[in-house]
Formats: structure tokens, sequence, C-alpha cells
């Protein structure tokens, strides 16, 4: 029997929907949570994928020689965080500084990538393309095998 002048306790019923209620909100706000970080990470996957491409009529118009202030302006904003260097077909040049570009900015496809090595001299104009290479695919490279 409650104590006079306190309020009488809810019915059952009340007691379960607000428990339902309470349930479907926690359960709403951890979905709503997941979709949001799924969404970032995709968004942030996209956008760092699409900032690391050359385009392949800018790589070819690249000649060895020229300084990197002179081809910096044809250069993606990013370059690869995760290249495929151990599909290279030569190895780097010794001291060199080299930044890798994917070729194509598909998404969840496995693109070639663009290899470029400079001799790392960054003082005045010295800092000039030693190296550039085409990185296959890995499919790329098991059809050459095959033939």
């Amino acid at each position: 029997m409650p104590a006079e002048g306190a309020a009488p306790a809810p019915p059952f019923g009340a007691r379960l929907a607000y428990a339902r209620r309470r349930t479907v909100l926690a359960f709403g706000a951890a979905v709503a949570t997941g979709t949001l970080l799924v969404g970032g990470t995709f968004a942030w996957y996209a956008y760092s994928r699409t900032h690391q491409v050359l385009d392949p009529a800018d790589y070819a118009r690249l000649r060895l020689g020229v300084p990197r202030a002179e081809v910096a302006h044809l250069l993606p904003d990013q370059a690869a965080t995760d290249p495929p260097v151990e599909r290279a077909p030569t190895p780097p040049p010794e001291g060199a500084d080299c930044a890798y570009y994917r070729a194509s900015g598909e998404l969840f496809t496995a693109v070639p990538y663009f290899r470029l090595c400079f001799d790392g001299d960054s003082d005045g104009d010295r800092d000039r393309l030693v190296d550039k290479a085409v990185i296959p695919t890995a499919g790329e490279m098991h059809k050459e095998r095959v033939r």
C-alpha cells in the first residue's frame, strides 16, 4: 500500500510500454550511429581514392629529367598510401623519393598505379624526375605470365 500522499504506481501495461519505447529508441540510436560511421568511412575512402589519381594522359606527358616544380601542377593532391610496391616491374632507383598514384578513380576494383621517382634533392632545381613506371594490377601480371 502506497504511503499517504505518494502517487500510486503506474499500471504494469504503462511500465511495459515505457520500457518498449526506451528499447526502440536505444536500438534506433545504435542503428543511426552505425549508419553514420559506415557512411563516413565510405565517404572518406571514396574521397581519398579519387584524390590519388594521376590522369594517364598527364603521366604520358612526363619526361625524365624534368624538375618536380615544373610538373607539380599535374600531380594529384595526395599520393597513394597503400601502393602495390611488390608488383613494380623494377625496383626504384636507390636514394630516390618515389610517389605512387592511382591510374583510375574507380572504387572497389584493382587499378594500375604510376610510380614517379625524383632524385630527392629538393635544393634548387636538382629535384628531377629520374624514373617513372606503371605498376600493373595482379590480374594483368597473371595474364602476362600465362602468355
